[in-house]
């Protein structure tokens, strides 16, 4: 069994090279397509690349953002593999806790297709604005962030059809045909929110972009949660899963569940209404 990641990387050039150095320890290939990155990070995935097999440069494009951007890497690439394979939806600011070989071995052997992860979603807080200015920067950011909540689930990982393509109409995080999902959930770390600069940047660039996040309306006031609040990272490398967190978790996925049926019946009902008129 081959692990293969599909990464899509924009302006991810503090942390790109440690998410990178994690996945290569259990992926076989890591296929890296860049959308447009300006700050640096196509150079370092190019000189990475240089460096390690593992890392394959898929290219660079200046389209908007979408989610199918994986599909044209998958499309490229899945006929190399077996059907016994793994694809892993690799997202340029997070690293997997565990190897992922042991759950996705039992979970093909039960008839998965696909498996999700768990996000402990790491914070910038009021401690860590407090000292910013005295920080020591040479220390990488997961070695800086400490706090975090585990309070979202994402599907990462679906196995490989060596015969059939994802059309890029598809705009699902993975094929609509793997829809047998493994029941252990790993977890990965998320930095999404690093630094003051890198958190402005990253919502100046959503609301720039049509596809994906189109519920960022407009940019918000950039607050830092309370440390407090929050869980800390331990020496043992274990993390908490709130009960509060995973029950807001499934009132979330039932609320966008309903709210896309309502979407699908209210474009049908459209239709049906303009037809009849005419």
């Amino acid at each position: 069994m081959k692990i293969n990641a599909i990464m899509l990387v924009k302006n991810e050039v503090d942390i790109v090279e440690e998410t990178l150095l994690n996945a290569m320890k259990f992926c076989h290939r890591i296929y890296v397509f860049d959308n447009n990155s300006t700050d640096g990070t196509w150079e370092l995935v190019n000189e990475m690349a240089s460096r390690f097999h593992e890392l394959v440069i898929f290219g660079q494009t200046a389209e908007p953002y979408k989610n199918q951007l994986r599909n044209r890497v998958y499309n490229a690439h899945h006929a190399e593999y077996g059907d016994d394979d793994w694809w892993y939806i690799l997202d340029s600011d997070e690293l997997l806790t565990e190897s992922p070989k042991k759950a996705l071995t039992k979970a093909a052997s039960k008839g998965n297709s696909a498996m999700c992860v768990w996000q402990a979603q790491f914070y910038f807080t009021d401690e860590d604005m407090a000292q910013y200015k005295d920080e020591d920067t040479s220390l990488s950011i997961t070695q800086r962030r400490k706090h975090y909540l585990v309070n979202w689930k994402e599907q990462r990982f679906f196995k490989n059809s060596s015969a059939r393509a994802w059309p890029e109409s598809m705009s699902g995080r993975i094929p609509a045909w793997c829809n047998s999902m493994a029941k252990y959930t790993p977890i990965c770390r998320h930095y999404a929110l690093r630094t003051p600069e890198q958190i402005e940047a990253r919502v100046a660039l959503r609301l720039k972009t049509q596809h994906g996040f189109a519920h960022i309306k407009s940019a918000p006031a950039i607050s830092y949660p309370k440390a407090k609040s929050l869980d800390k990272v331990t020496s043992d490398g274990r993390f908490t899963i709130r009960l509060t967190q995973k029950i807001r978790y499934a009132y979330k996925q039932l609320y966008f569940a309903c709210h896309w049926k309502l979407k699908g019946l209210q474009k049908k009902l459209s239709y049906f209404t303009f037809n009849v008129s005419v």
